[in-house]
């Protein structure tokens, strides 16, 4: 079969690989579409976000990695003759699966096992000869987490549902209150969801910045009430805050960012008892005044989504309470993996927000 070989950092190639043999537990699907993620962009550079973000390490990445965790098919194949009712489903992935043994997962913590094995990221599966994910023809997956897709769900749509756990996640731990007022750091495809997502859950209003005019294009068509180009403005977002909240401050930041100055500025915009929450981070150690800490101001993280989150993503779709089609800006078939990821790259030359691969040849 063809799949995306990321042999080793920014080394990919579309080759001819083994078709997957399932085992236990597992079903066989043939992909239709996988989107490319942020992360991906990051195994490709050689960074491991995953563990960075689970493990609290840096962990390098084994070669021959097949991208992709964002995608659905339809199911070929089954091992289990329990599963045998899902043949010809078509269905979208939940592409992790934690040991259930550890403590973590056995207090309801399943987004912190160390044990978990991830497609498209090379994670848990021991040595192999190629680590299954969705940018492949054929990609082996666990059949306890697939979900068969309402009707009205489309196959591109369904490549949201992994970046929108991890959305409904971060929108979790923040605990939102109604009338919140919300700042999210960052326009790409998880930033804008948070904002839709901060509007379901009763949000006032709600702020974006990044420095990509055509993500806030996106995101103002999307309902997000003020956005700012923080590279082509003079106006800085505590400024546009503060002119909107009559100097008080947000109740709640979302920072997609991760940088130093970003967690600092994050910090300042918070009104008191507010909260920050950081789904990334770019610097090994960062500082910031201690008291931008004071008057019960938290700083938290978000990692990973829980096993529940996925069904609430689905139904989220389903109901058009989160909308995702005016962020796909570029298609590719999967014979063109090379220059889909050379696109995903270069975001700031090609304008990029969501790029969808087609894997049906």
């Amino acid at each position: 079969m063809k799949a995306l070989v990321l042999k080793s950092p920014e080394t990919l190639e579309v080759m001819d690989v083994p078709k997957p043999e399932i085992t236990t537990g597992q079903v066989l699907i043939k992909v239709n579409k996988c989107g490319i993620c942020g992360s991906d962009i990051r195994y490709f550079h050689g960074e491991n976000p995953w563990a960075k973000q689970t493990l609290q390490m840096d962990v390098p990445n084994p070669p021959n990695i097949i991208p992709g965790h964002e995608f659905v098919g339809i199911v070929v194949e089954v091992h289990d003759l329990a599963d045998k009712p899902l043949i010809g489903k078509r269905v979208a992935v939940q592409t992790w699966s934690a040991c259930g043994r550890c403590d973590n997962c056995r207090n309801g913590h399943e987004n912190f096992c160390k044990e978990t094995k991830h497609l498209g990221h090379g994670q848990g599966w021991g040595e192999m000869d190629f680590y299954p994910g969705g940018m492949a023809e054929y990609c082996p997956v666990f059949s306890n987490h697939v979900h068969e897709l309402p009707k009205n769900i489309t196959d591109e749509q369904a490549t949201f549902l992994d970046p929108l756990t991890a959305a409904l996640h971060a929108v979790d731990v923040a605990k939102p209150e109604v009338l919140n007022r919300v700042v999210i750091l960052g326009a790409g495809p998880i930033g804008i969801m948070i904002a839709q997502l901060s509007k379901v859950y009763g949000a006032s209003e709600t702020f974006i910045t990044d420095i990509a005019e055509d993500n806030l294009h996106i995101a103002s068509k999307l309902g997000v009430d003020h956005v700012l180009n923080v590279a082509a403005s003079k106006q800085t977002i505590t400024d546009l805050v503060k002119m909107h909240t009559g100097g008080l401050g947000v109740d709640r930041v979302f920072n997609t960012v991760g940088s130093q100055d970003s967690i600092v500025e994050s910090l300042t915009l918070l009104k008191n008892a507010g909260i920050v929450v950081l789904l990334a981070t770019k610097n090994k150690e960062i500082t910031f005044p201690a008291l931008l800490l004071s008057g019960e101001r938290t700083l938290k993280t978000s990692t990973n989504a829980m096993y529940t989150d996925f069904s609430r993503a689905i139904g989220l779709l389903e109901s058009g309470l989160v909308k995702v089609d005016p962020m796909i800006t570029h298609r590719f078939n999967l014979n063109d993996g090379l220059k889909a990821f050379e696109t995903a790259c270069n975001k700031a030359q090609t304008q990029a927000i969501k790029i969808v691969l087609n894997c049906e040849l």
